[in-house]
């Protein structure tokens, strides 16, 4: 039987609290006793979450499980002052609020608690307040929305250097726009998401499928920063003529796990937490565009030793969601030019995928963190544009440029979302490996470039995939949008058998069917669809191609 050693002649009473501003991780022993069960993961994990497990033969492990309900009340009922934040499953531990750092010493003592960690401190002020602060330049108003059939400049705006360096264009014109795939992004903020036009389509089509505030639980995620909002405007951002994101069509989840005005060991922990969440709800991709050295309580600042690849709270975590399937991207940091001058915290994991920046001319910027160079793993793994990036202003429904990896990381996100999103049954290993094998220095890979820029047509070649253009513009779908029915028809004169598949939003097959071509359009029947976004996947000789309608 599970027990606490009592704690009756060690409780105080406090007097004069004001309020409740240090913060504690108390980290537990086992979960030896929890009501959860690997055996029926359902309980704590999505469907989606499991059968990415499934597909990838990723067992469910007592990691995975959450905290045992018990052992947290057992803390919080000994101390009225103490409150509970959140819980962080895959460390076993708990963030608590305390007024003094008095009130929880006695914690230490309970038989289930392994330690107890101050992972803030109020009377460390923050030096580095404007360190998430962007600065926007040469803003860019466009004279409204553009329609046009080609994916050139005049469609994707300011984002056609960032996307035509990595020839994620190609991508884009053979259908693999992220459809499918799920991103959960970990940041600061996302304030202007729920009212940008750049941001309207996701709305839209309601391919945000979620938020979580890890700071401030029970908040929302769209009033307490900008910078998650430039950040998602790389990736999922869609107002043609003026700035298409890297992957457009792939759903998002907004987790906010980063306090923008301080800097400190709880912002890890928030992380993590961030992290396990996105494993439950199923996403595919994390992005990141944090990064962490140094903090304000100085006695807390991590050395280059220990960014040895998997020993900082939040690499651990990286590497974590890593194991459960999921690809971690992170900017590599901005300290080249400073007195850290290395990749931060969780850049360093040795599974996580970490974006060092470049400019137009594909030069790497002066502000782009170096890798280790006495460390054999090769950091940054590979670039994008970074220096001159653009990206959404969230006040005004302008396009603005900004300067940072934080936008050369999540460039690559989206657009390896957009990747994987033309085979997801492909480890994160193997979207990784490609995309690496692609690049312009795999031969010879530094600490600057990593093995450089990718070329994602390339990458889709390395995974086998075919360009199937050819065929895909052979396909029209009549009407689109469609309101009951609508015409497949192939420009071929070919008899075949072909199978036809049609996704929702979320990538689940809703409808699946052989058709045997003879040259008559196909009339296919959806009327008993609810509204919304689908892709028709047409399978013939192995190749693939897809086609996304809007269900009235």
């Amino acid at each position: 039987m599970k027990r606490f050693l009592s704690l009756t002649l060690l409780l105080f009473i406090f007097i004069g609290a004001q309020a409740q501003d240090y913060k504690f991780a108390v980290h537990f022993t086992d979960k030896d006793f929890t009501p959860y069960s690997v055996n029926q993961p359902e309980d704590f994990l999505s469907q989606r979450s499991i059968d990415r497990r499934a597909k990838y033969s990723i067992p469910v492990i007592e990691e995975d499980l959450p905290i045992d309900p018990e052992y947290i009340n057992a803390v919080l009922s000994l101390n009225e002052n103490v409150e509970l934040i959140i819980q962080v499953k895959w460390l076993n531990a708990i963030i608590i609020s305390a007024t003094d750092p008095s009130e929880v010493e006695y914690l230490q003592l309970l038989d289930k608690v392994e330690k107890v960690v101050e992972v803030y401190n109020p009377n460390f002020k923050s030096s580095k307040n404007d360190k998430l602060v962007l600065k926007l330049e040469d803003e860019q108003i466009y004279s409204g929305f553009k329609s046009t059939q080609a994916y050139d400049s005049a469609f994707y705006g300011g984002g056609w250097v960032q996307i035509n360096q990595l020839k994620g264009e190609k991508l884009h014109e053979l259908g693999y726009k992220g459809q499918g795939m799920v991103i959960a992004v970990l940041d600061a903020g996302f304030e202007g998401v729920d009212e940008r036009l750049v941001f309207q389509p996701l709305r839209d089509n309601n391919q945000i499928l979620g938020t979580k505030n890890m700071v401030s639980p029970g908040e929302t995620v769209y009033a307490t920063h900008t910078h998650g909002t430039a950040v998602l405007s790389t990736m999922g951002g869609y107002w043609e003529g003026n700035l298409v994101g890297t992957a457009p069509d792939a759903n998002y989840y907004l987790i906010r796990t980063e306090d923008g005005a301080s800097e400190a060991l709880i912002e890890e922990y928030n992380w993590v937490a961030g992290a396990a969440y996105a494993d439950s709800v199923g996403a595919d991709v994390l992005n990141t565009s944090l990064g962490y050295t140094t903090f304000d309580d100085p006695s807390t600042d991590h050395t280059w030793e220990e960014l040895n690849g998997d020993s900082t709270v939040i690499t651990r975590g990286a590497n974590m969601a890593y194991r459960k399937g999921m690809l971690a991207v992170n900017s590599a940091g901005n300290s080249g030019n400073g007195s850290w001058r290395y990749i931060g915290a969780p850049a360093d994991g040795y599974q996580v995928f970490s974006i060092g920046a470049v400019d137009a001319d594909q030069q790497i910027a002066g502000f782009s963190s170096h890798g280790f160079p006495w460390n054999d793993d090769v950091k940054p793994n590979v670039v994008a544009r970074g220096a001159g990036a653009s990206v959404a202003n969230a006040f005004n429904d302008v396009i603005s440029t900004s300067n940072g990896t934080s936008f050369s990381g999540p460039i690559i996100a989206g657009m390896t979302a957009s990747l994987w999103s033309a085979n997801p049954n492909f480890k994160p290993s193997d979207i990784k490996r490609a995309i690496e094998y692609s690049s312009n220095k795999y031969l010879n890979p530094d600490t600057l470039y990593g093995y450089g820029l990718p070329d994602y047509k390339h990458a889709l070649s390395i995974l086998g995939i075919k360009d199937e253009l050819e065929f895909e513009n052979s396909i029209s779908i009549v009407p689109n949008p469609v309101n009951e029915t609508f015409s497949l028809n192939l420009e071929t004169n070919e008899n075949f058998m072909f199978i036809m598949k049609i996704y929702n939003i979320q990538g689940a097959i809703v409808e699946e069917r052989k058709i045997n071509w003879i040259g008559n359009p196909e009339t296919i029947d959806i009327k008993s669809y609810t509204s919304g976004i689908y892709f028709v996947e047409v399978n013939f000789l192995d190749k693939i191609s897809r086609k996304k309608i809007t269900k009235l």
